[in-house]
C-alpha cells in the first residue's frame, strides 16, 4: 500500500466517523424533542423506513442477527491439509423479520411492496438502531422473503411477515 493511499484511507475513515457522529447527534436531538412533546421516538431506521412503536402505529422488526466474516484463500498441498491465507474482511450481513398487521396501523401489502422495491432498485442506506449507525458503510437489501400472510374475505392481506437480509455495501473508491 502506498503512502498516499494510506493517508487517503485515514482521512476517509476520519470523515466517515465525523459524519456518523453528526448523524447520531441530530438523531439524538430529534428523539429528545419528540419525547418532550409526548410523541413516540423512532427506534431506528433503514433509509426512509422508520421503525417505530406508538399508540397509532407499530413498524418494527425481530430476530435481529448480525454476521461478520473474513476472507481466506486456500492453498492446496499434496498429502497435507490446505494452508489458509488471510485476504481481509468480508462484507457484513444483517438479517431480521418484520411483521406487518393492519390492526397496528400499517398496510401489510404496501409495506412489503415498499421493502421489495428498495431491494430491486439496489438502494444503499445506513441502518440505524436507536442513536447508533450500524457499521462503517451503508447497507443494501440483498433479499426479501414474504410468508405467513393472512387474507380477509375481501382478498386483502391483513397480516404478513417478511424476512429481510441486508448486505454491507462498500462504495467504490476511485
Amino acid at each position: 500500500m502506498s503512502f498516499l493511499t494510506s493517508v487517503a484511507d485515514t482521512y476517509k475513515k476520519q470523515a466517515q466517523t465525523a459524519a456518523q457522529n453528526v448523524a447520531q447527534s441530530l438523531l439524538s436531538a430529534a428523539r429528545g424533542q419528540l419525547s418532550a412533546l409526548g410523541l413516540s421516538a423512532p427506534l431506528g431506521s433503514f433509509g426512509d423506513i422508520v421503525f417505530e412503536v406508538s399508540s397509532r402505529k407499530m413498524l418494527t422488526f425481530r430476530d435481529y442477527k448480525r454476521d461478520a466474516k473474513a476472507r481466506y484463500a486456500s492453498h492446496e498441498i499434496i498429502a497435507q491439509k490446505p494452508i489458509l491465507e488471510y485476504l481481509g474482511p468480508d462484507g457484513g450481513e444483517i438479517s431480521f423479520a418484520m411483521q406487518f398487521r393492519a390492526d397496528r396501523g400499517v398496510n401489510p401489502a404496501a409495506e412489503a411492496d415498499r421493502v421489495r422495491k428498495i431491494c430491486e432498485a439496489g438502494e444503499a442506506a445506513y441502518f440505524v438502531l436507536g442513536n447508533t449507525v450500524i457499521g462503517e458503510n451503508p447497507w443494501i437489501i440483498a433479499s426479501v422473503g414474504e410468508n405467513d400472510a393472512i387474507i380477509d374475505n375481501m382478498g386483502r392481506i391483513i397480516q404478513n411477515k417478511i424476512d429481510v437480509t441486508l448486505r454491507e455495501y462498500v462504495p467504490q473508491i476511485s
